[in-house]
């Protein structure tokens, strides 16, 4: 007990002293306001809490010894009144539990007349929480802008170097892939070989056979009848009958020749057949588009081409087969990876990615600054946010004091009034830690004497100057 009331007294005298000192050198009231608020902390954190009290919950829910309890004033801004003191788990850090300890460092009844809850808050800790809170719309927006700007300042030098590089790159790796299909597609033969099988057997004779032959057929035979009926009247008009007649009695004779009818057939499809079919080549274009129209407008048509495309584009089988015909030509193709590998490490590409890095450095750096700050405005809240929260170990809960009666208490909560214990209640809401550190104003407590020089422009590549 000596030891502590020692320690105590120690502590006291040490803050007093330093908060006279710190008082008597401030230079303005913000540094003098800043040194009443750590002065003031402090006589609190000495004195004790004026309440503590036990806290539950109806579910399990994280918590740890240290985690904040937040109030919400009437300015719309939050303070720290209190923090949880103990959360009956065996080891000291962060643990399940539906019971905990917390106190006070000033009372709040008066501000709550009715009553409070606790209300529970957690900060994710997923990749896609650092990536929205890095770069929320706003920010989106001015990067955005920053490159938009300088694509359009250096829009035709990025594409006069970077263009050749593209199609180069691209022609290696459809050469590569190409000299590699072949032998994977061989090797699937298989596989291909059985799944024709089975659409042979699914889907051509029990489908589309029936089709084309009560739907297919019935169009084209009466779009072509009228002209066939009319090219072979005109053909017949033409054939001789006589003169395939005695070239059959000669090549059934015991001649040498034994061609004549052929010869005499060949005669008349060249100058008799030919020259009709060629006279009429554009009603048969004609012909050919109104059965392709009336074929795609049949609806029993158009149904069974569209149900069996859905089955094949479905299919699991093909789908396998095709997902690995593509793995083995691109993702496990070597020669594709040794040939960009080879070719990205050329001169000329070494080259054209140089220029298109130094044009792109500013912009970079702006991107940067737009992120996480920069030297002389400080880090930026949002990152000050996700460097707490995921490097530190910092802002991840918090319990924040919620007046009974209000808004965000609606029936629905539930809440328990069987006995003087506090409940704490899940947030329906998401909601930042409401307390910003954004990392932009000097602490009053750091000595003067030590600043940090600006770093010249002609050395923004080099080492940090340190103080």
């Amino acid at each position: 007990m000596k030891h502590r009331h020692l320690i105590l007294g120690t502590v006291a005298w040490i803050a007093i002293g330093v908060s006279i000192w710190l008082a008597v050198r401030g230079t303005d009231a913000k540094e003098q306001c800043s040194v009443a608020d750590v002065v003031g902390g402090i006589g609190q954190w000495m004195a004790g809490a004026t309440s503590e009290r036990i806290a539950f919950s109806d579910t399990p829910i994280v918590l740890s010894p240290g985690d904040p309890l937040l109030m919400r004033h009437a300015d719309g801004t939050y303070s720290q009144v209190g923090r949880v003191r103990n959360h009956f788990s065996d080891e000291p850090k962060e643990a399940w539990t539906k019971l905990a300890s917390v106190v006070f460092y000033n009372t709040v009844a008066t501000e709550c007349p009715d009553g409070f809850v606790l209300e529970y808050h957690t900060t994710p800790t997923a990749l896609d929480w650092v990536v929205r809170t890095m770069v929320p719309p706003e920010r989106q927006q001015e990067i955005a802008k920053l490159i938009a700007d300088d694509w359009k300042s250096h829009r035709s030098e990025m594409m006069t170097q970077l263009q050749p590089i593209f199609e180069k790159s691209l022609a290696h790796a459809v050469n590569a892939i190409e000299a590699e299909l072949p032998a994977i597609i061989q090797d699937h033969r298989s596989e291909f070989g059985q799944l024709a099988d089975r659409y042979q057997a699914e889907i051509i004779r029990r489908q589309i056979v029936p089709l084309v032959r009560e739907e297919i057929l019935p169009i084209v035979e009466e779009e072509i009848t009228p002209v066939a009926s009319e090219l072979g009247k005109v053909l017949w008009d033409r054939i001789s009958l006589w003169s395939f007649t005695w070239r059959y009695v000669y090549d059934v004779s015991p001649l040498p020749e034994k061609n004549a009818v052929k010869t005499e057939f060949d005669r008349f499809l060249e100058q008799e057949v030919r020259p009709q079919l060629e006279e009429r080549s554009d009603q048969f274009v004609a012909i050919t588009q109104r059965i392709i129209s009336r074929v795609s407008k049949n609806e029993r048509v158009r149904n069974v081409i569209r149900e069996n495309l859905r089955k094949i584009l479905t299919d699991p089988e093909l789908q396998a087969i095709i997902w690995s015909v593509v793995q083995e030509s691109i993702v496990q193709n070597e020669n594709l990876k040794t040939s960009l590998r080879d070719y990205w490490r050329s001169a000329e590409v070494q080259n054209a990615l140089q220029v298109a890095n130094v044009r792109f450095e500013p912009t970079a750096r702006a991107i940067g600054d737009a992120i996480f700050g920069n030297r002389e405005k400080g880090i930026t809240p949002e990152f000050s946010r996700v460097l707490r929260s995921q490097i530190l170990l910092k802002d991840r809960r918090w319990l924040v004091v919620v007046p009974l009666g209000t808004n965000s208490l609606k029936p629905g909560n539930d809440i328990n009034h069987s006995n003087d214990n506090l409940q704490i209640v899940i947030a329906k809401e998401p909601m930042e830690f409401p307390i910003e550190f954004e990392g932009t104003i000097q602490s009053p407590l750091t000595p003067m004497s030590v600043e940090i020089p600006a770093v010249p422009a002609a050395q923004d590549n080099r080492e940090p100057v340190r103080p």
